[in-house]
């Protein structure tokens, strides 16, 4: 969920703050090293790629929200931006200080575990078992949710990028965007999307959603 503007990371009057800006499509550099990070402002995916060069988006982080990455588990994992960002590090070393010292920190981690935890399960369910219709309205309500209700959002991901993210062809993507404004769910306009009928997307998503 957008969290608005992120807090002075500080323990002992001592500013630990460390920022890294990216441009659009950039990648985190390799030296900024694992462990967890907050969105400041802009959007960015994660991502892992296989060694035959397919790629799995696992998620898309927006302003306020964490992003853990593990590059020695899993050393194909990328994070880039979609749009100029900046991301806050909080050194491992500051982990329990801040979470017991900083209310809005504190805040963001209890509810990205909470979160991680719910969506994980309706993920394994939705690549598994779910079909274009009922993902992508999964995606957009899931979207929905986490930029405090809006019912207006732009996209900033590509059609692709969407499709890597849920199991599908970018082909796919665009006719299941179709076939959701034809039957009245939403309006699309480019990167714009409005939320025209929510009950009927809650309802195309509501197997993912009842996990």
């Amino acid at each position: 969920m957008n969290q608005g503007a992120a807090p002075r990371l500080a323990v002992g009057g001592i500013c630990k703050l460390r920022v890294i800006e990216l441009a659009e499509r950039q990648e985190l550099p390799v030296a900024a090293g694992s462990g967890l990070f907050r969105v400041l402002s802009g959007v960015l995916q994660t991502s892992v790629i296989a060694e035959d060069g397919r790629r799995w988006i696992s998620a898309f982080h927006l302003e306020g929200e964490l992003i853990w990455l593990d590059r020695a588990s899993v050393r194909s994992q990328i994070a880039e931006a979609l749009c100029p960002s900046s991301l806050a590090i909080v050194d491992g070393s500051m982990m329990q200080a801040l979470l017991s010292d900083d209310d809005a920190i504190s805040t963001a981690a209890r509810g990205w575990l909470l979160r991680s935890y719910s969506v994980s399960h309706r993920w394994g369910f939705l690549l598994a078992r779910s079909n274009a219709v009922e993902k992508l309205s999964f995606f957009l309500i899931d979207m929905m949710n986490r930029l405090d209700g809006r019912s207006d959002f732009s996209l900033l991901m590509s059609r692709a990028d969407i499709g890597d993210h849920l199991g599908l062809t970018s082909e796919t993507v665009t006719r299941t965007f179709t076939h959701l404004q034809r039957s009245g769910c939403i309006a699309v306009r480019g990167k714009e999307v409005s939320i025209v009928d929510r009950p009927r997307l809650l309802f195309h998503a509501g197997d993912i959603v009842s996990t």
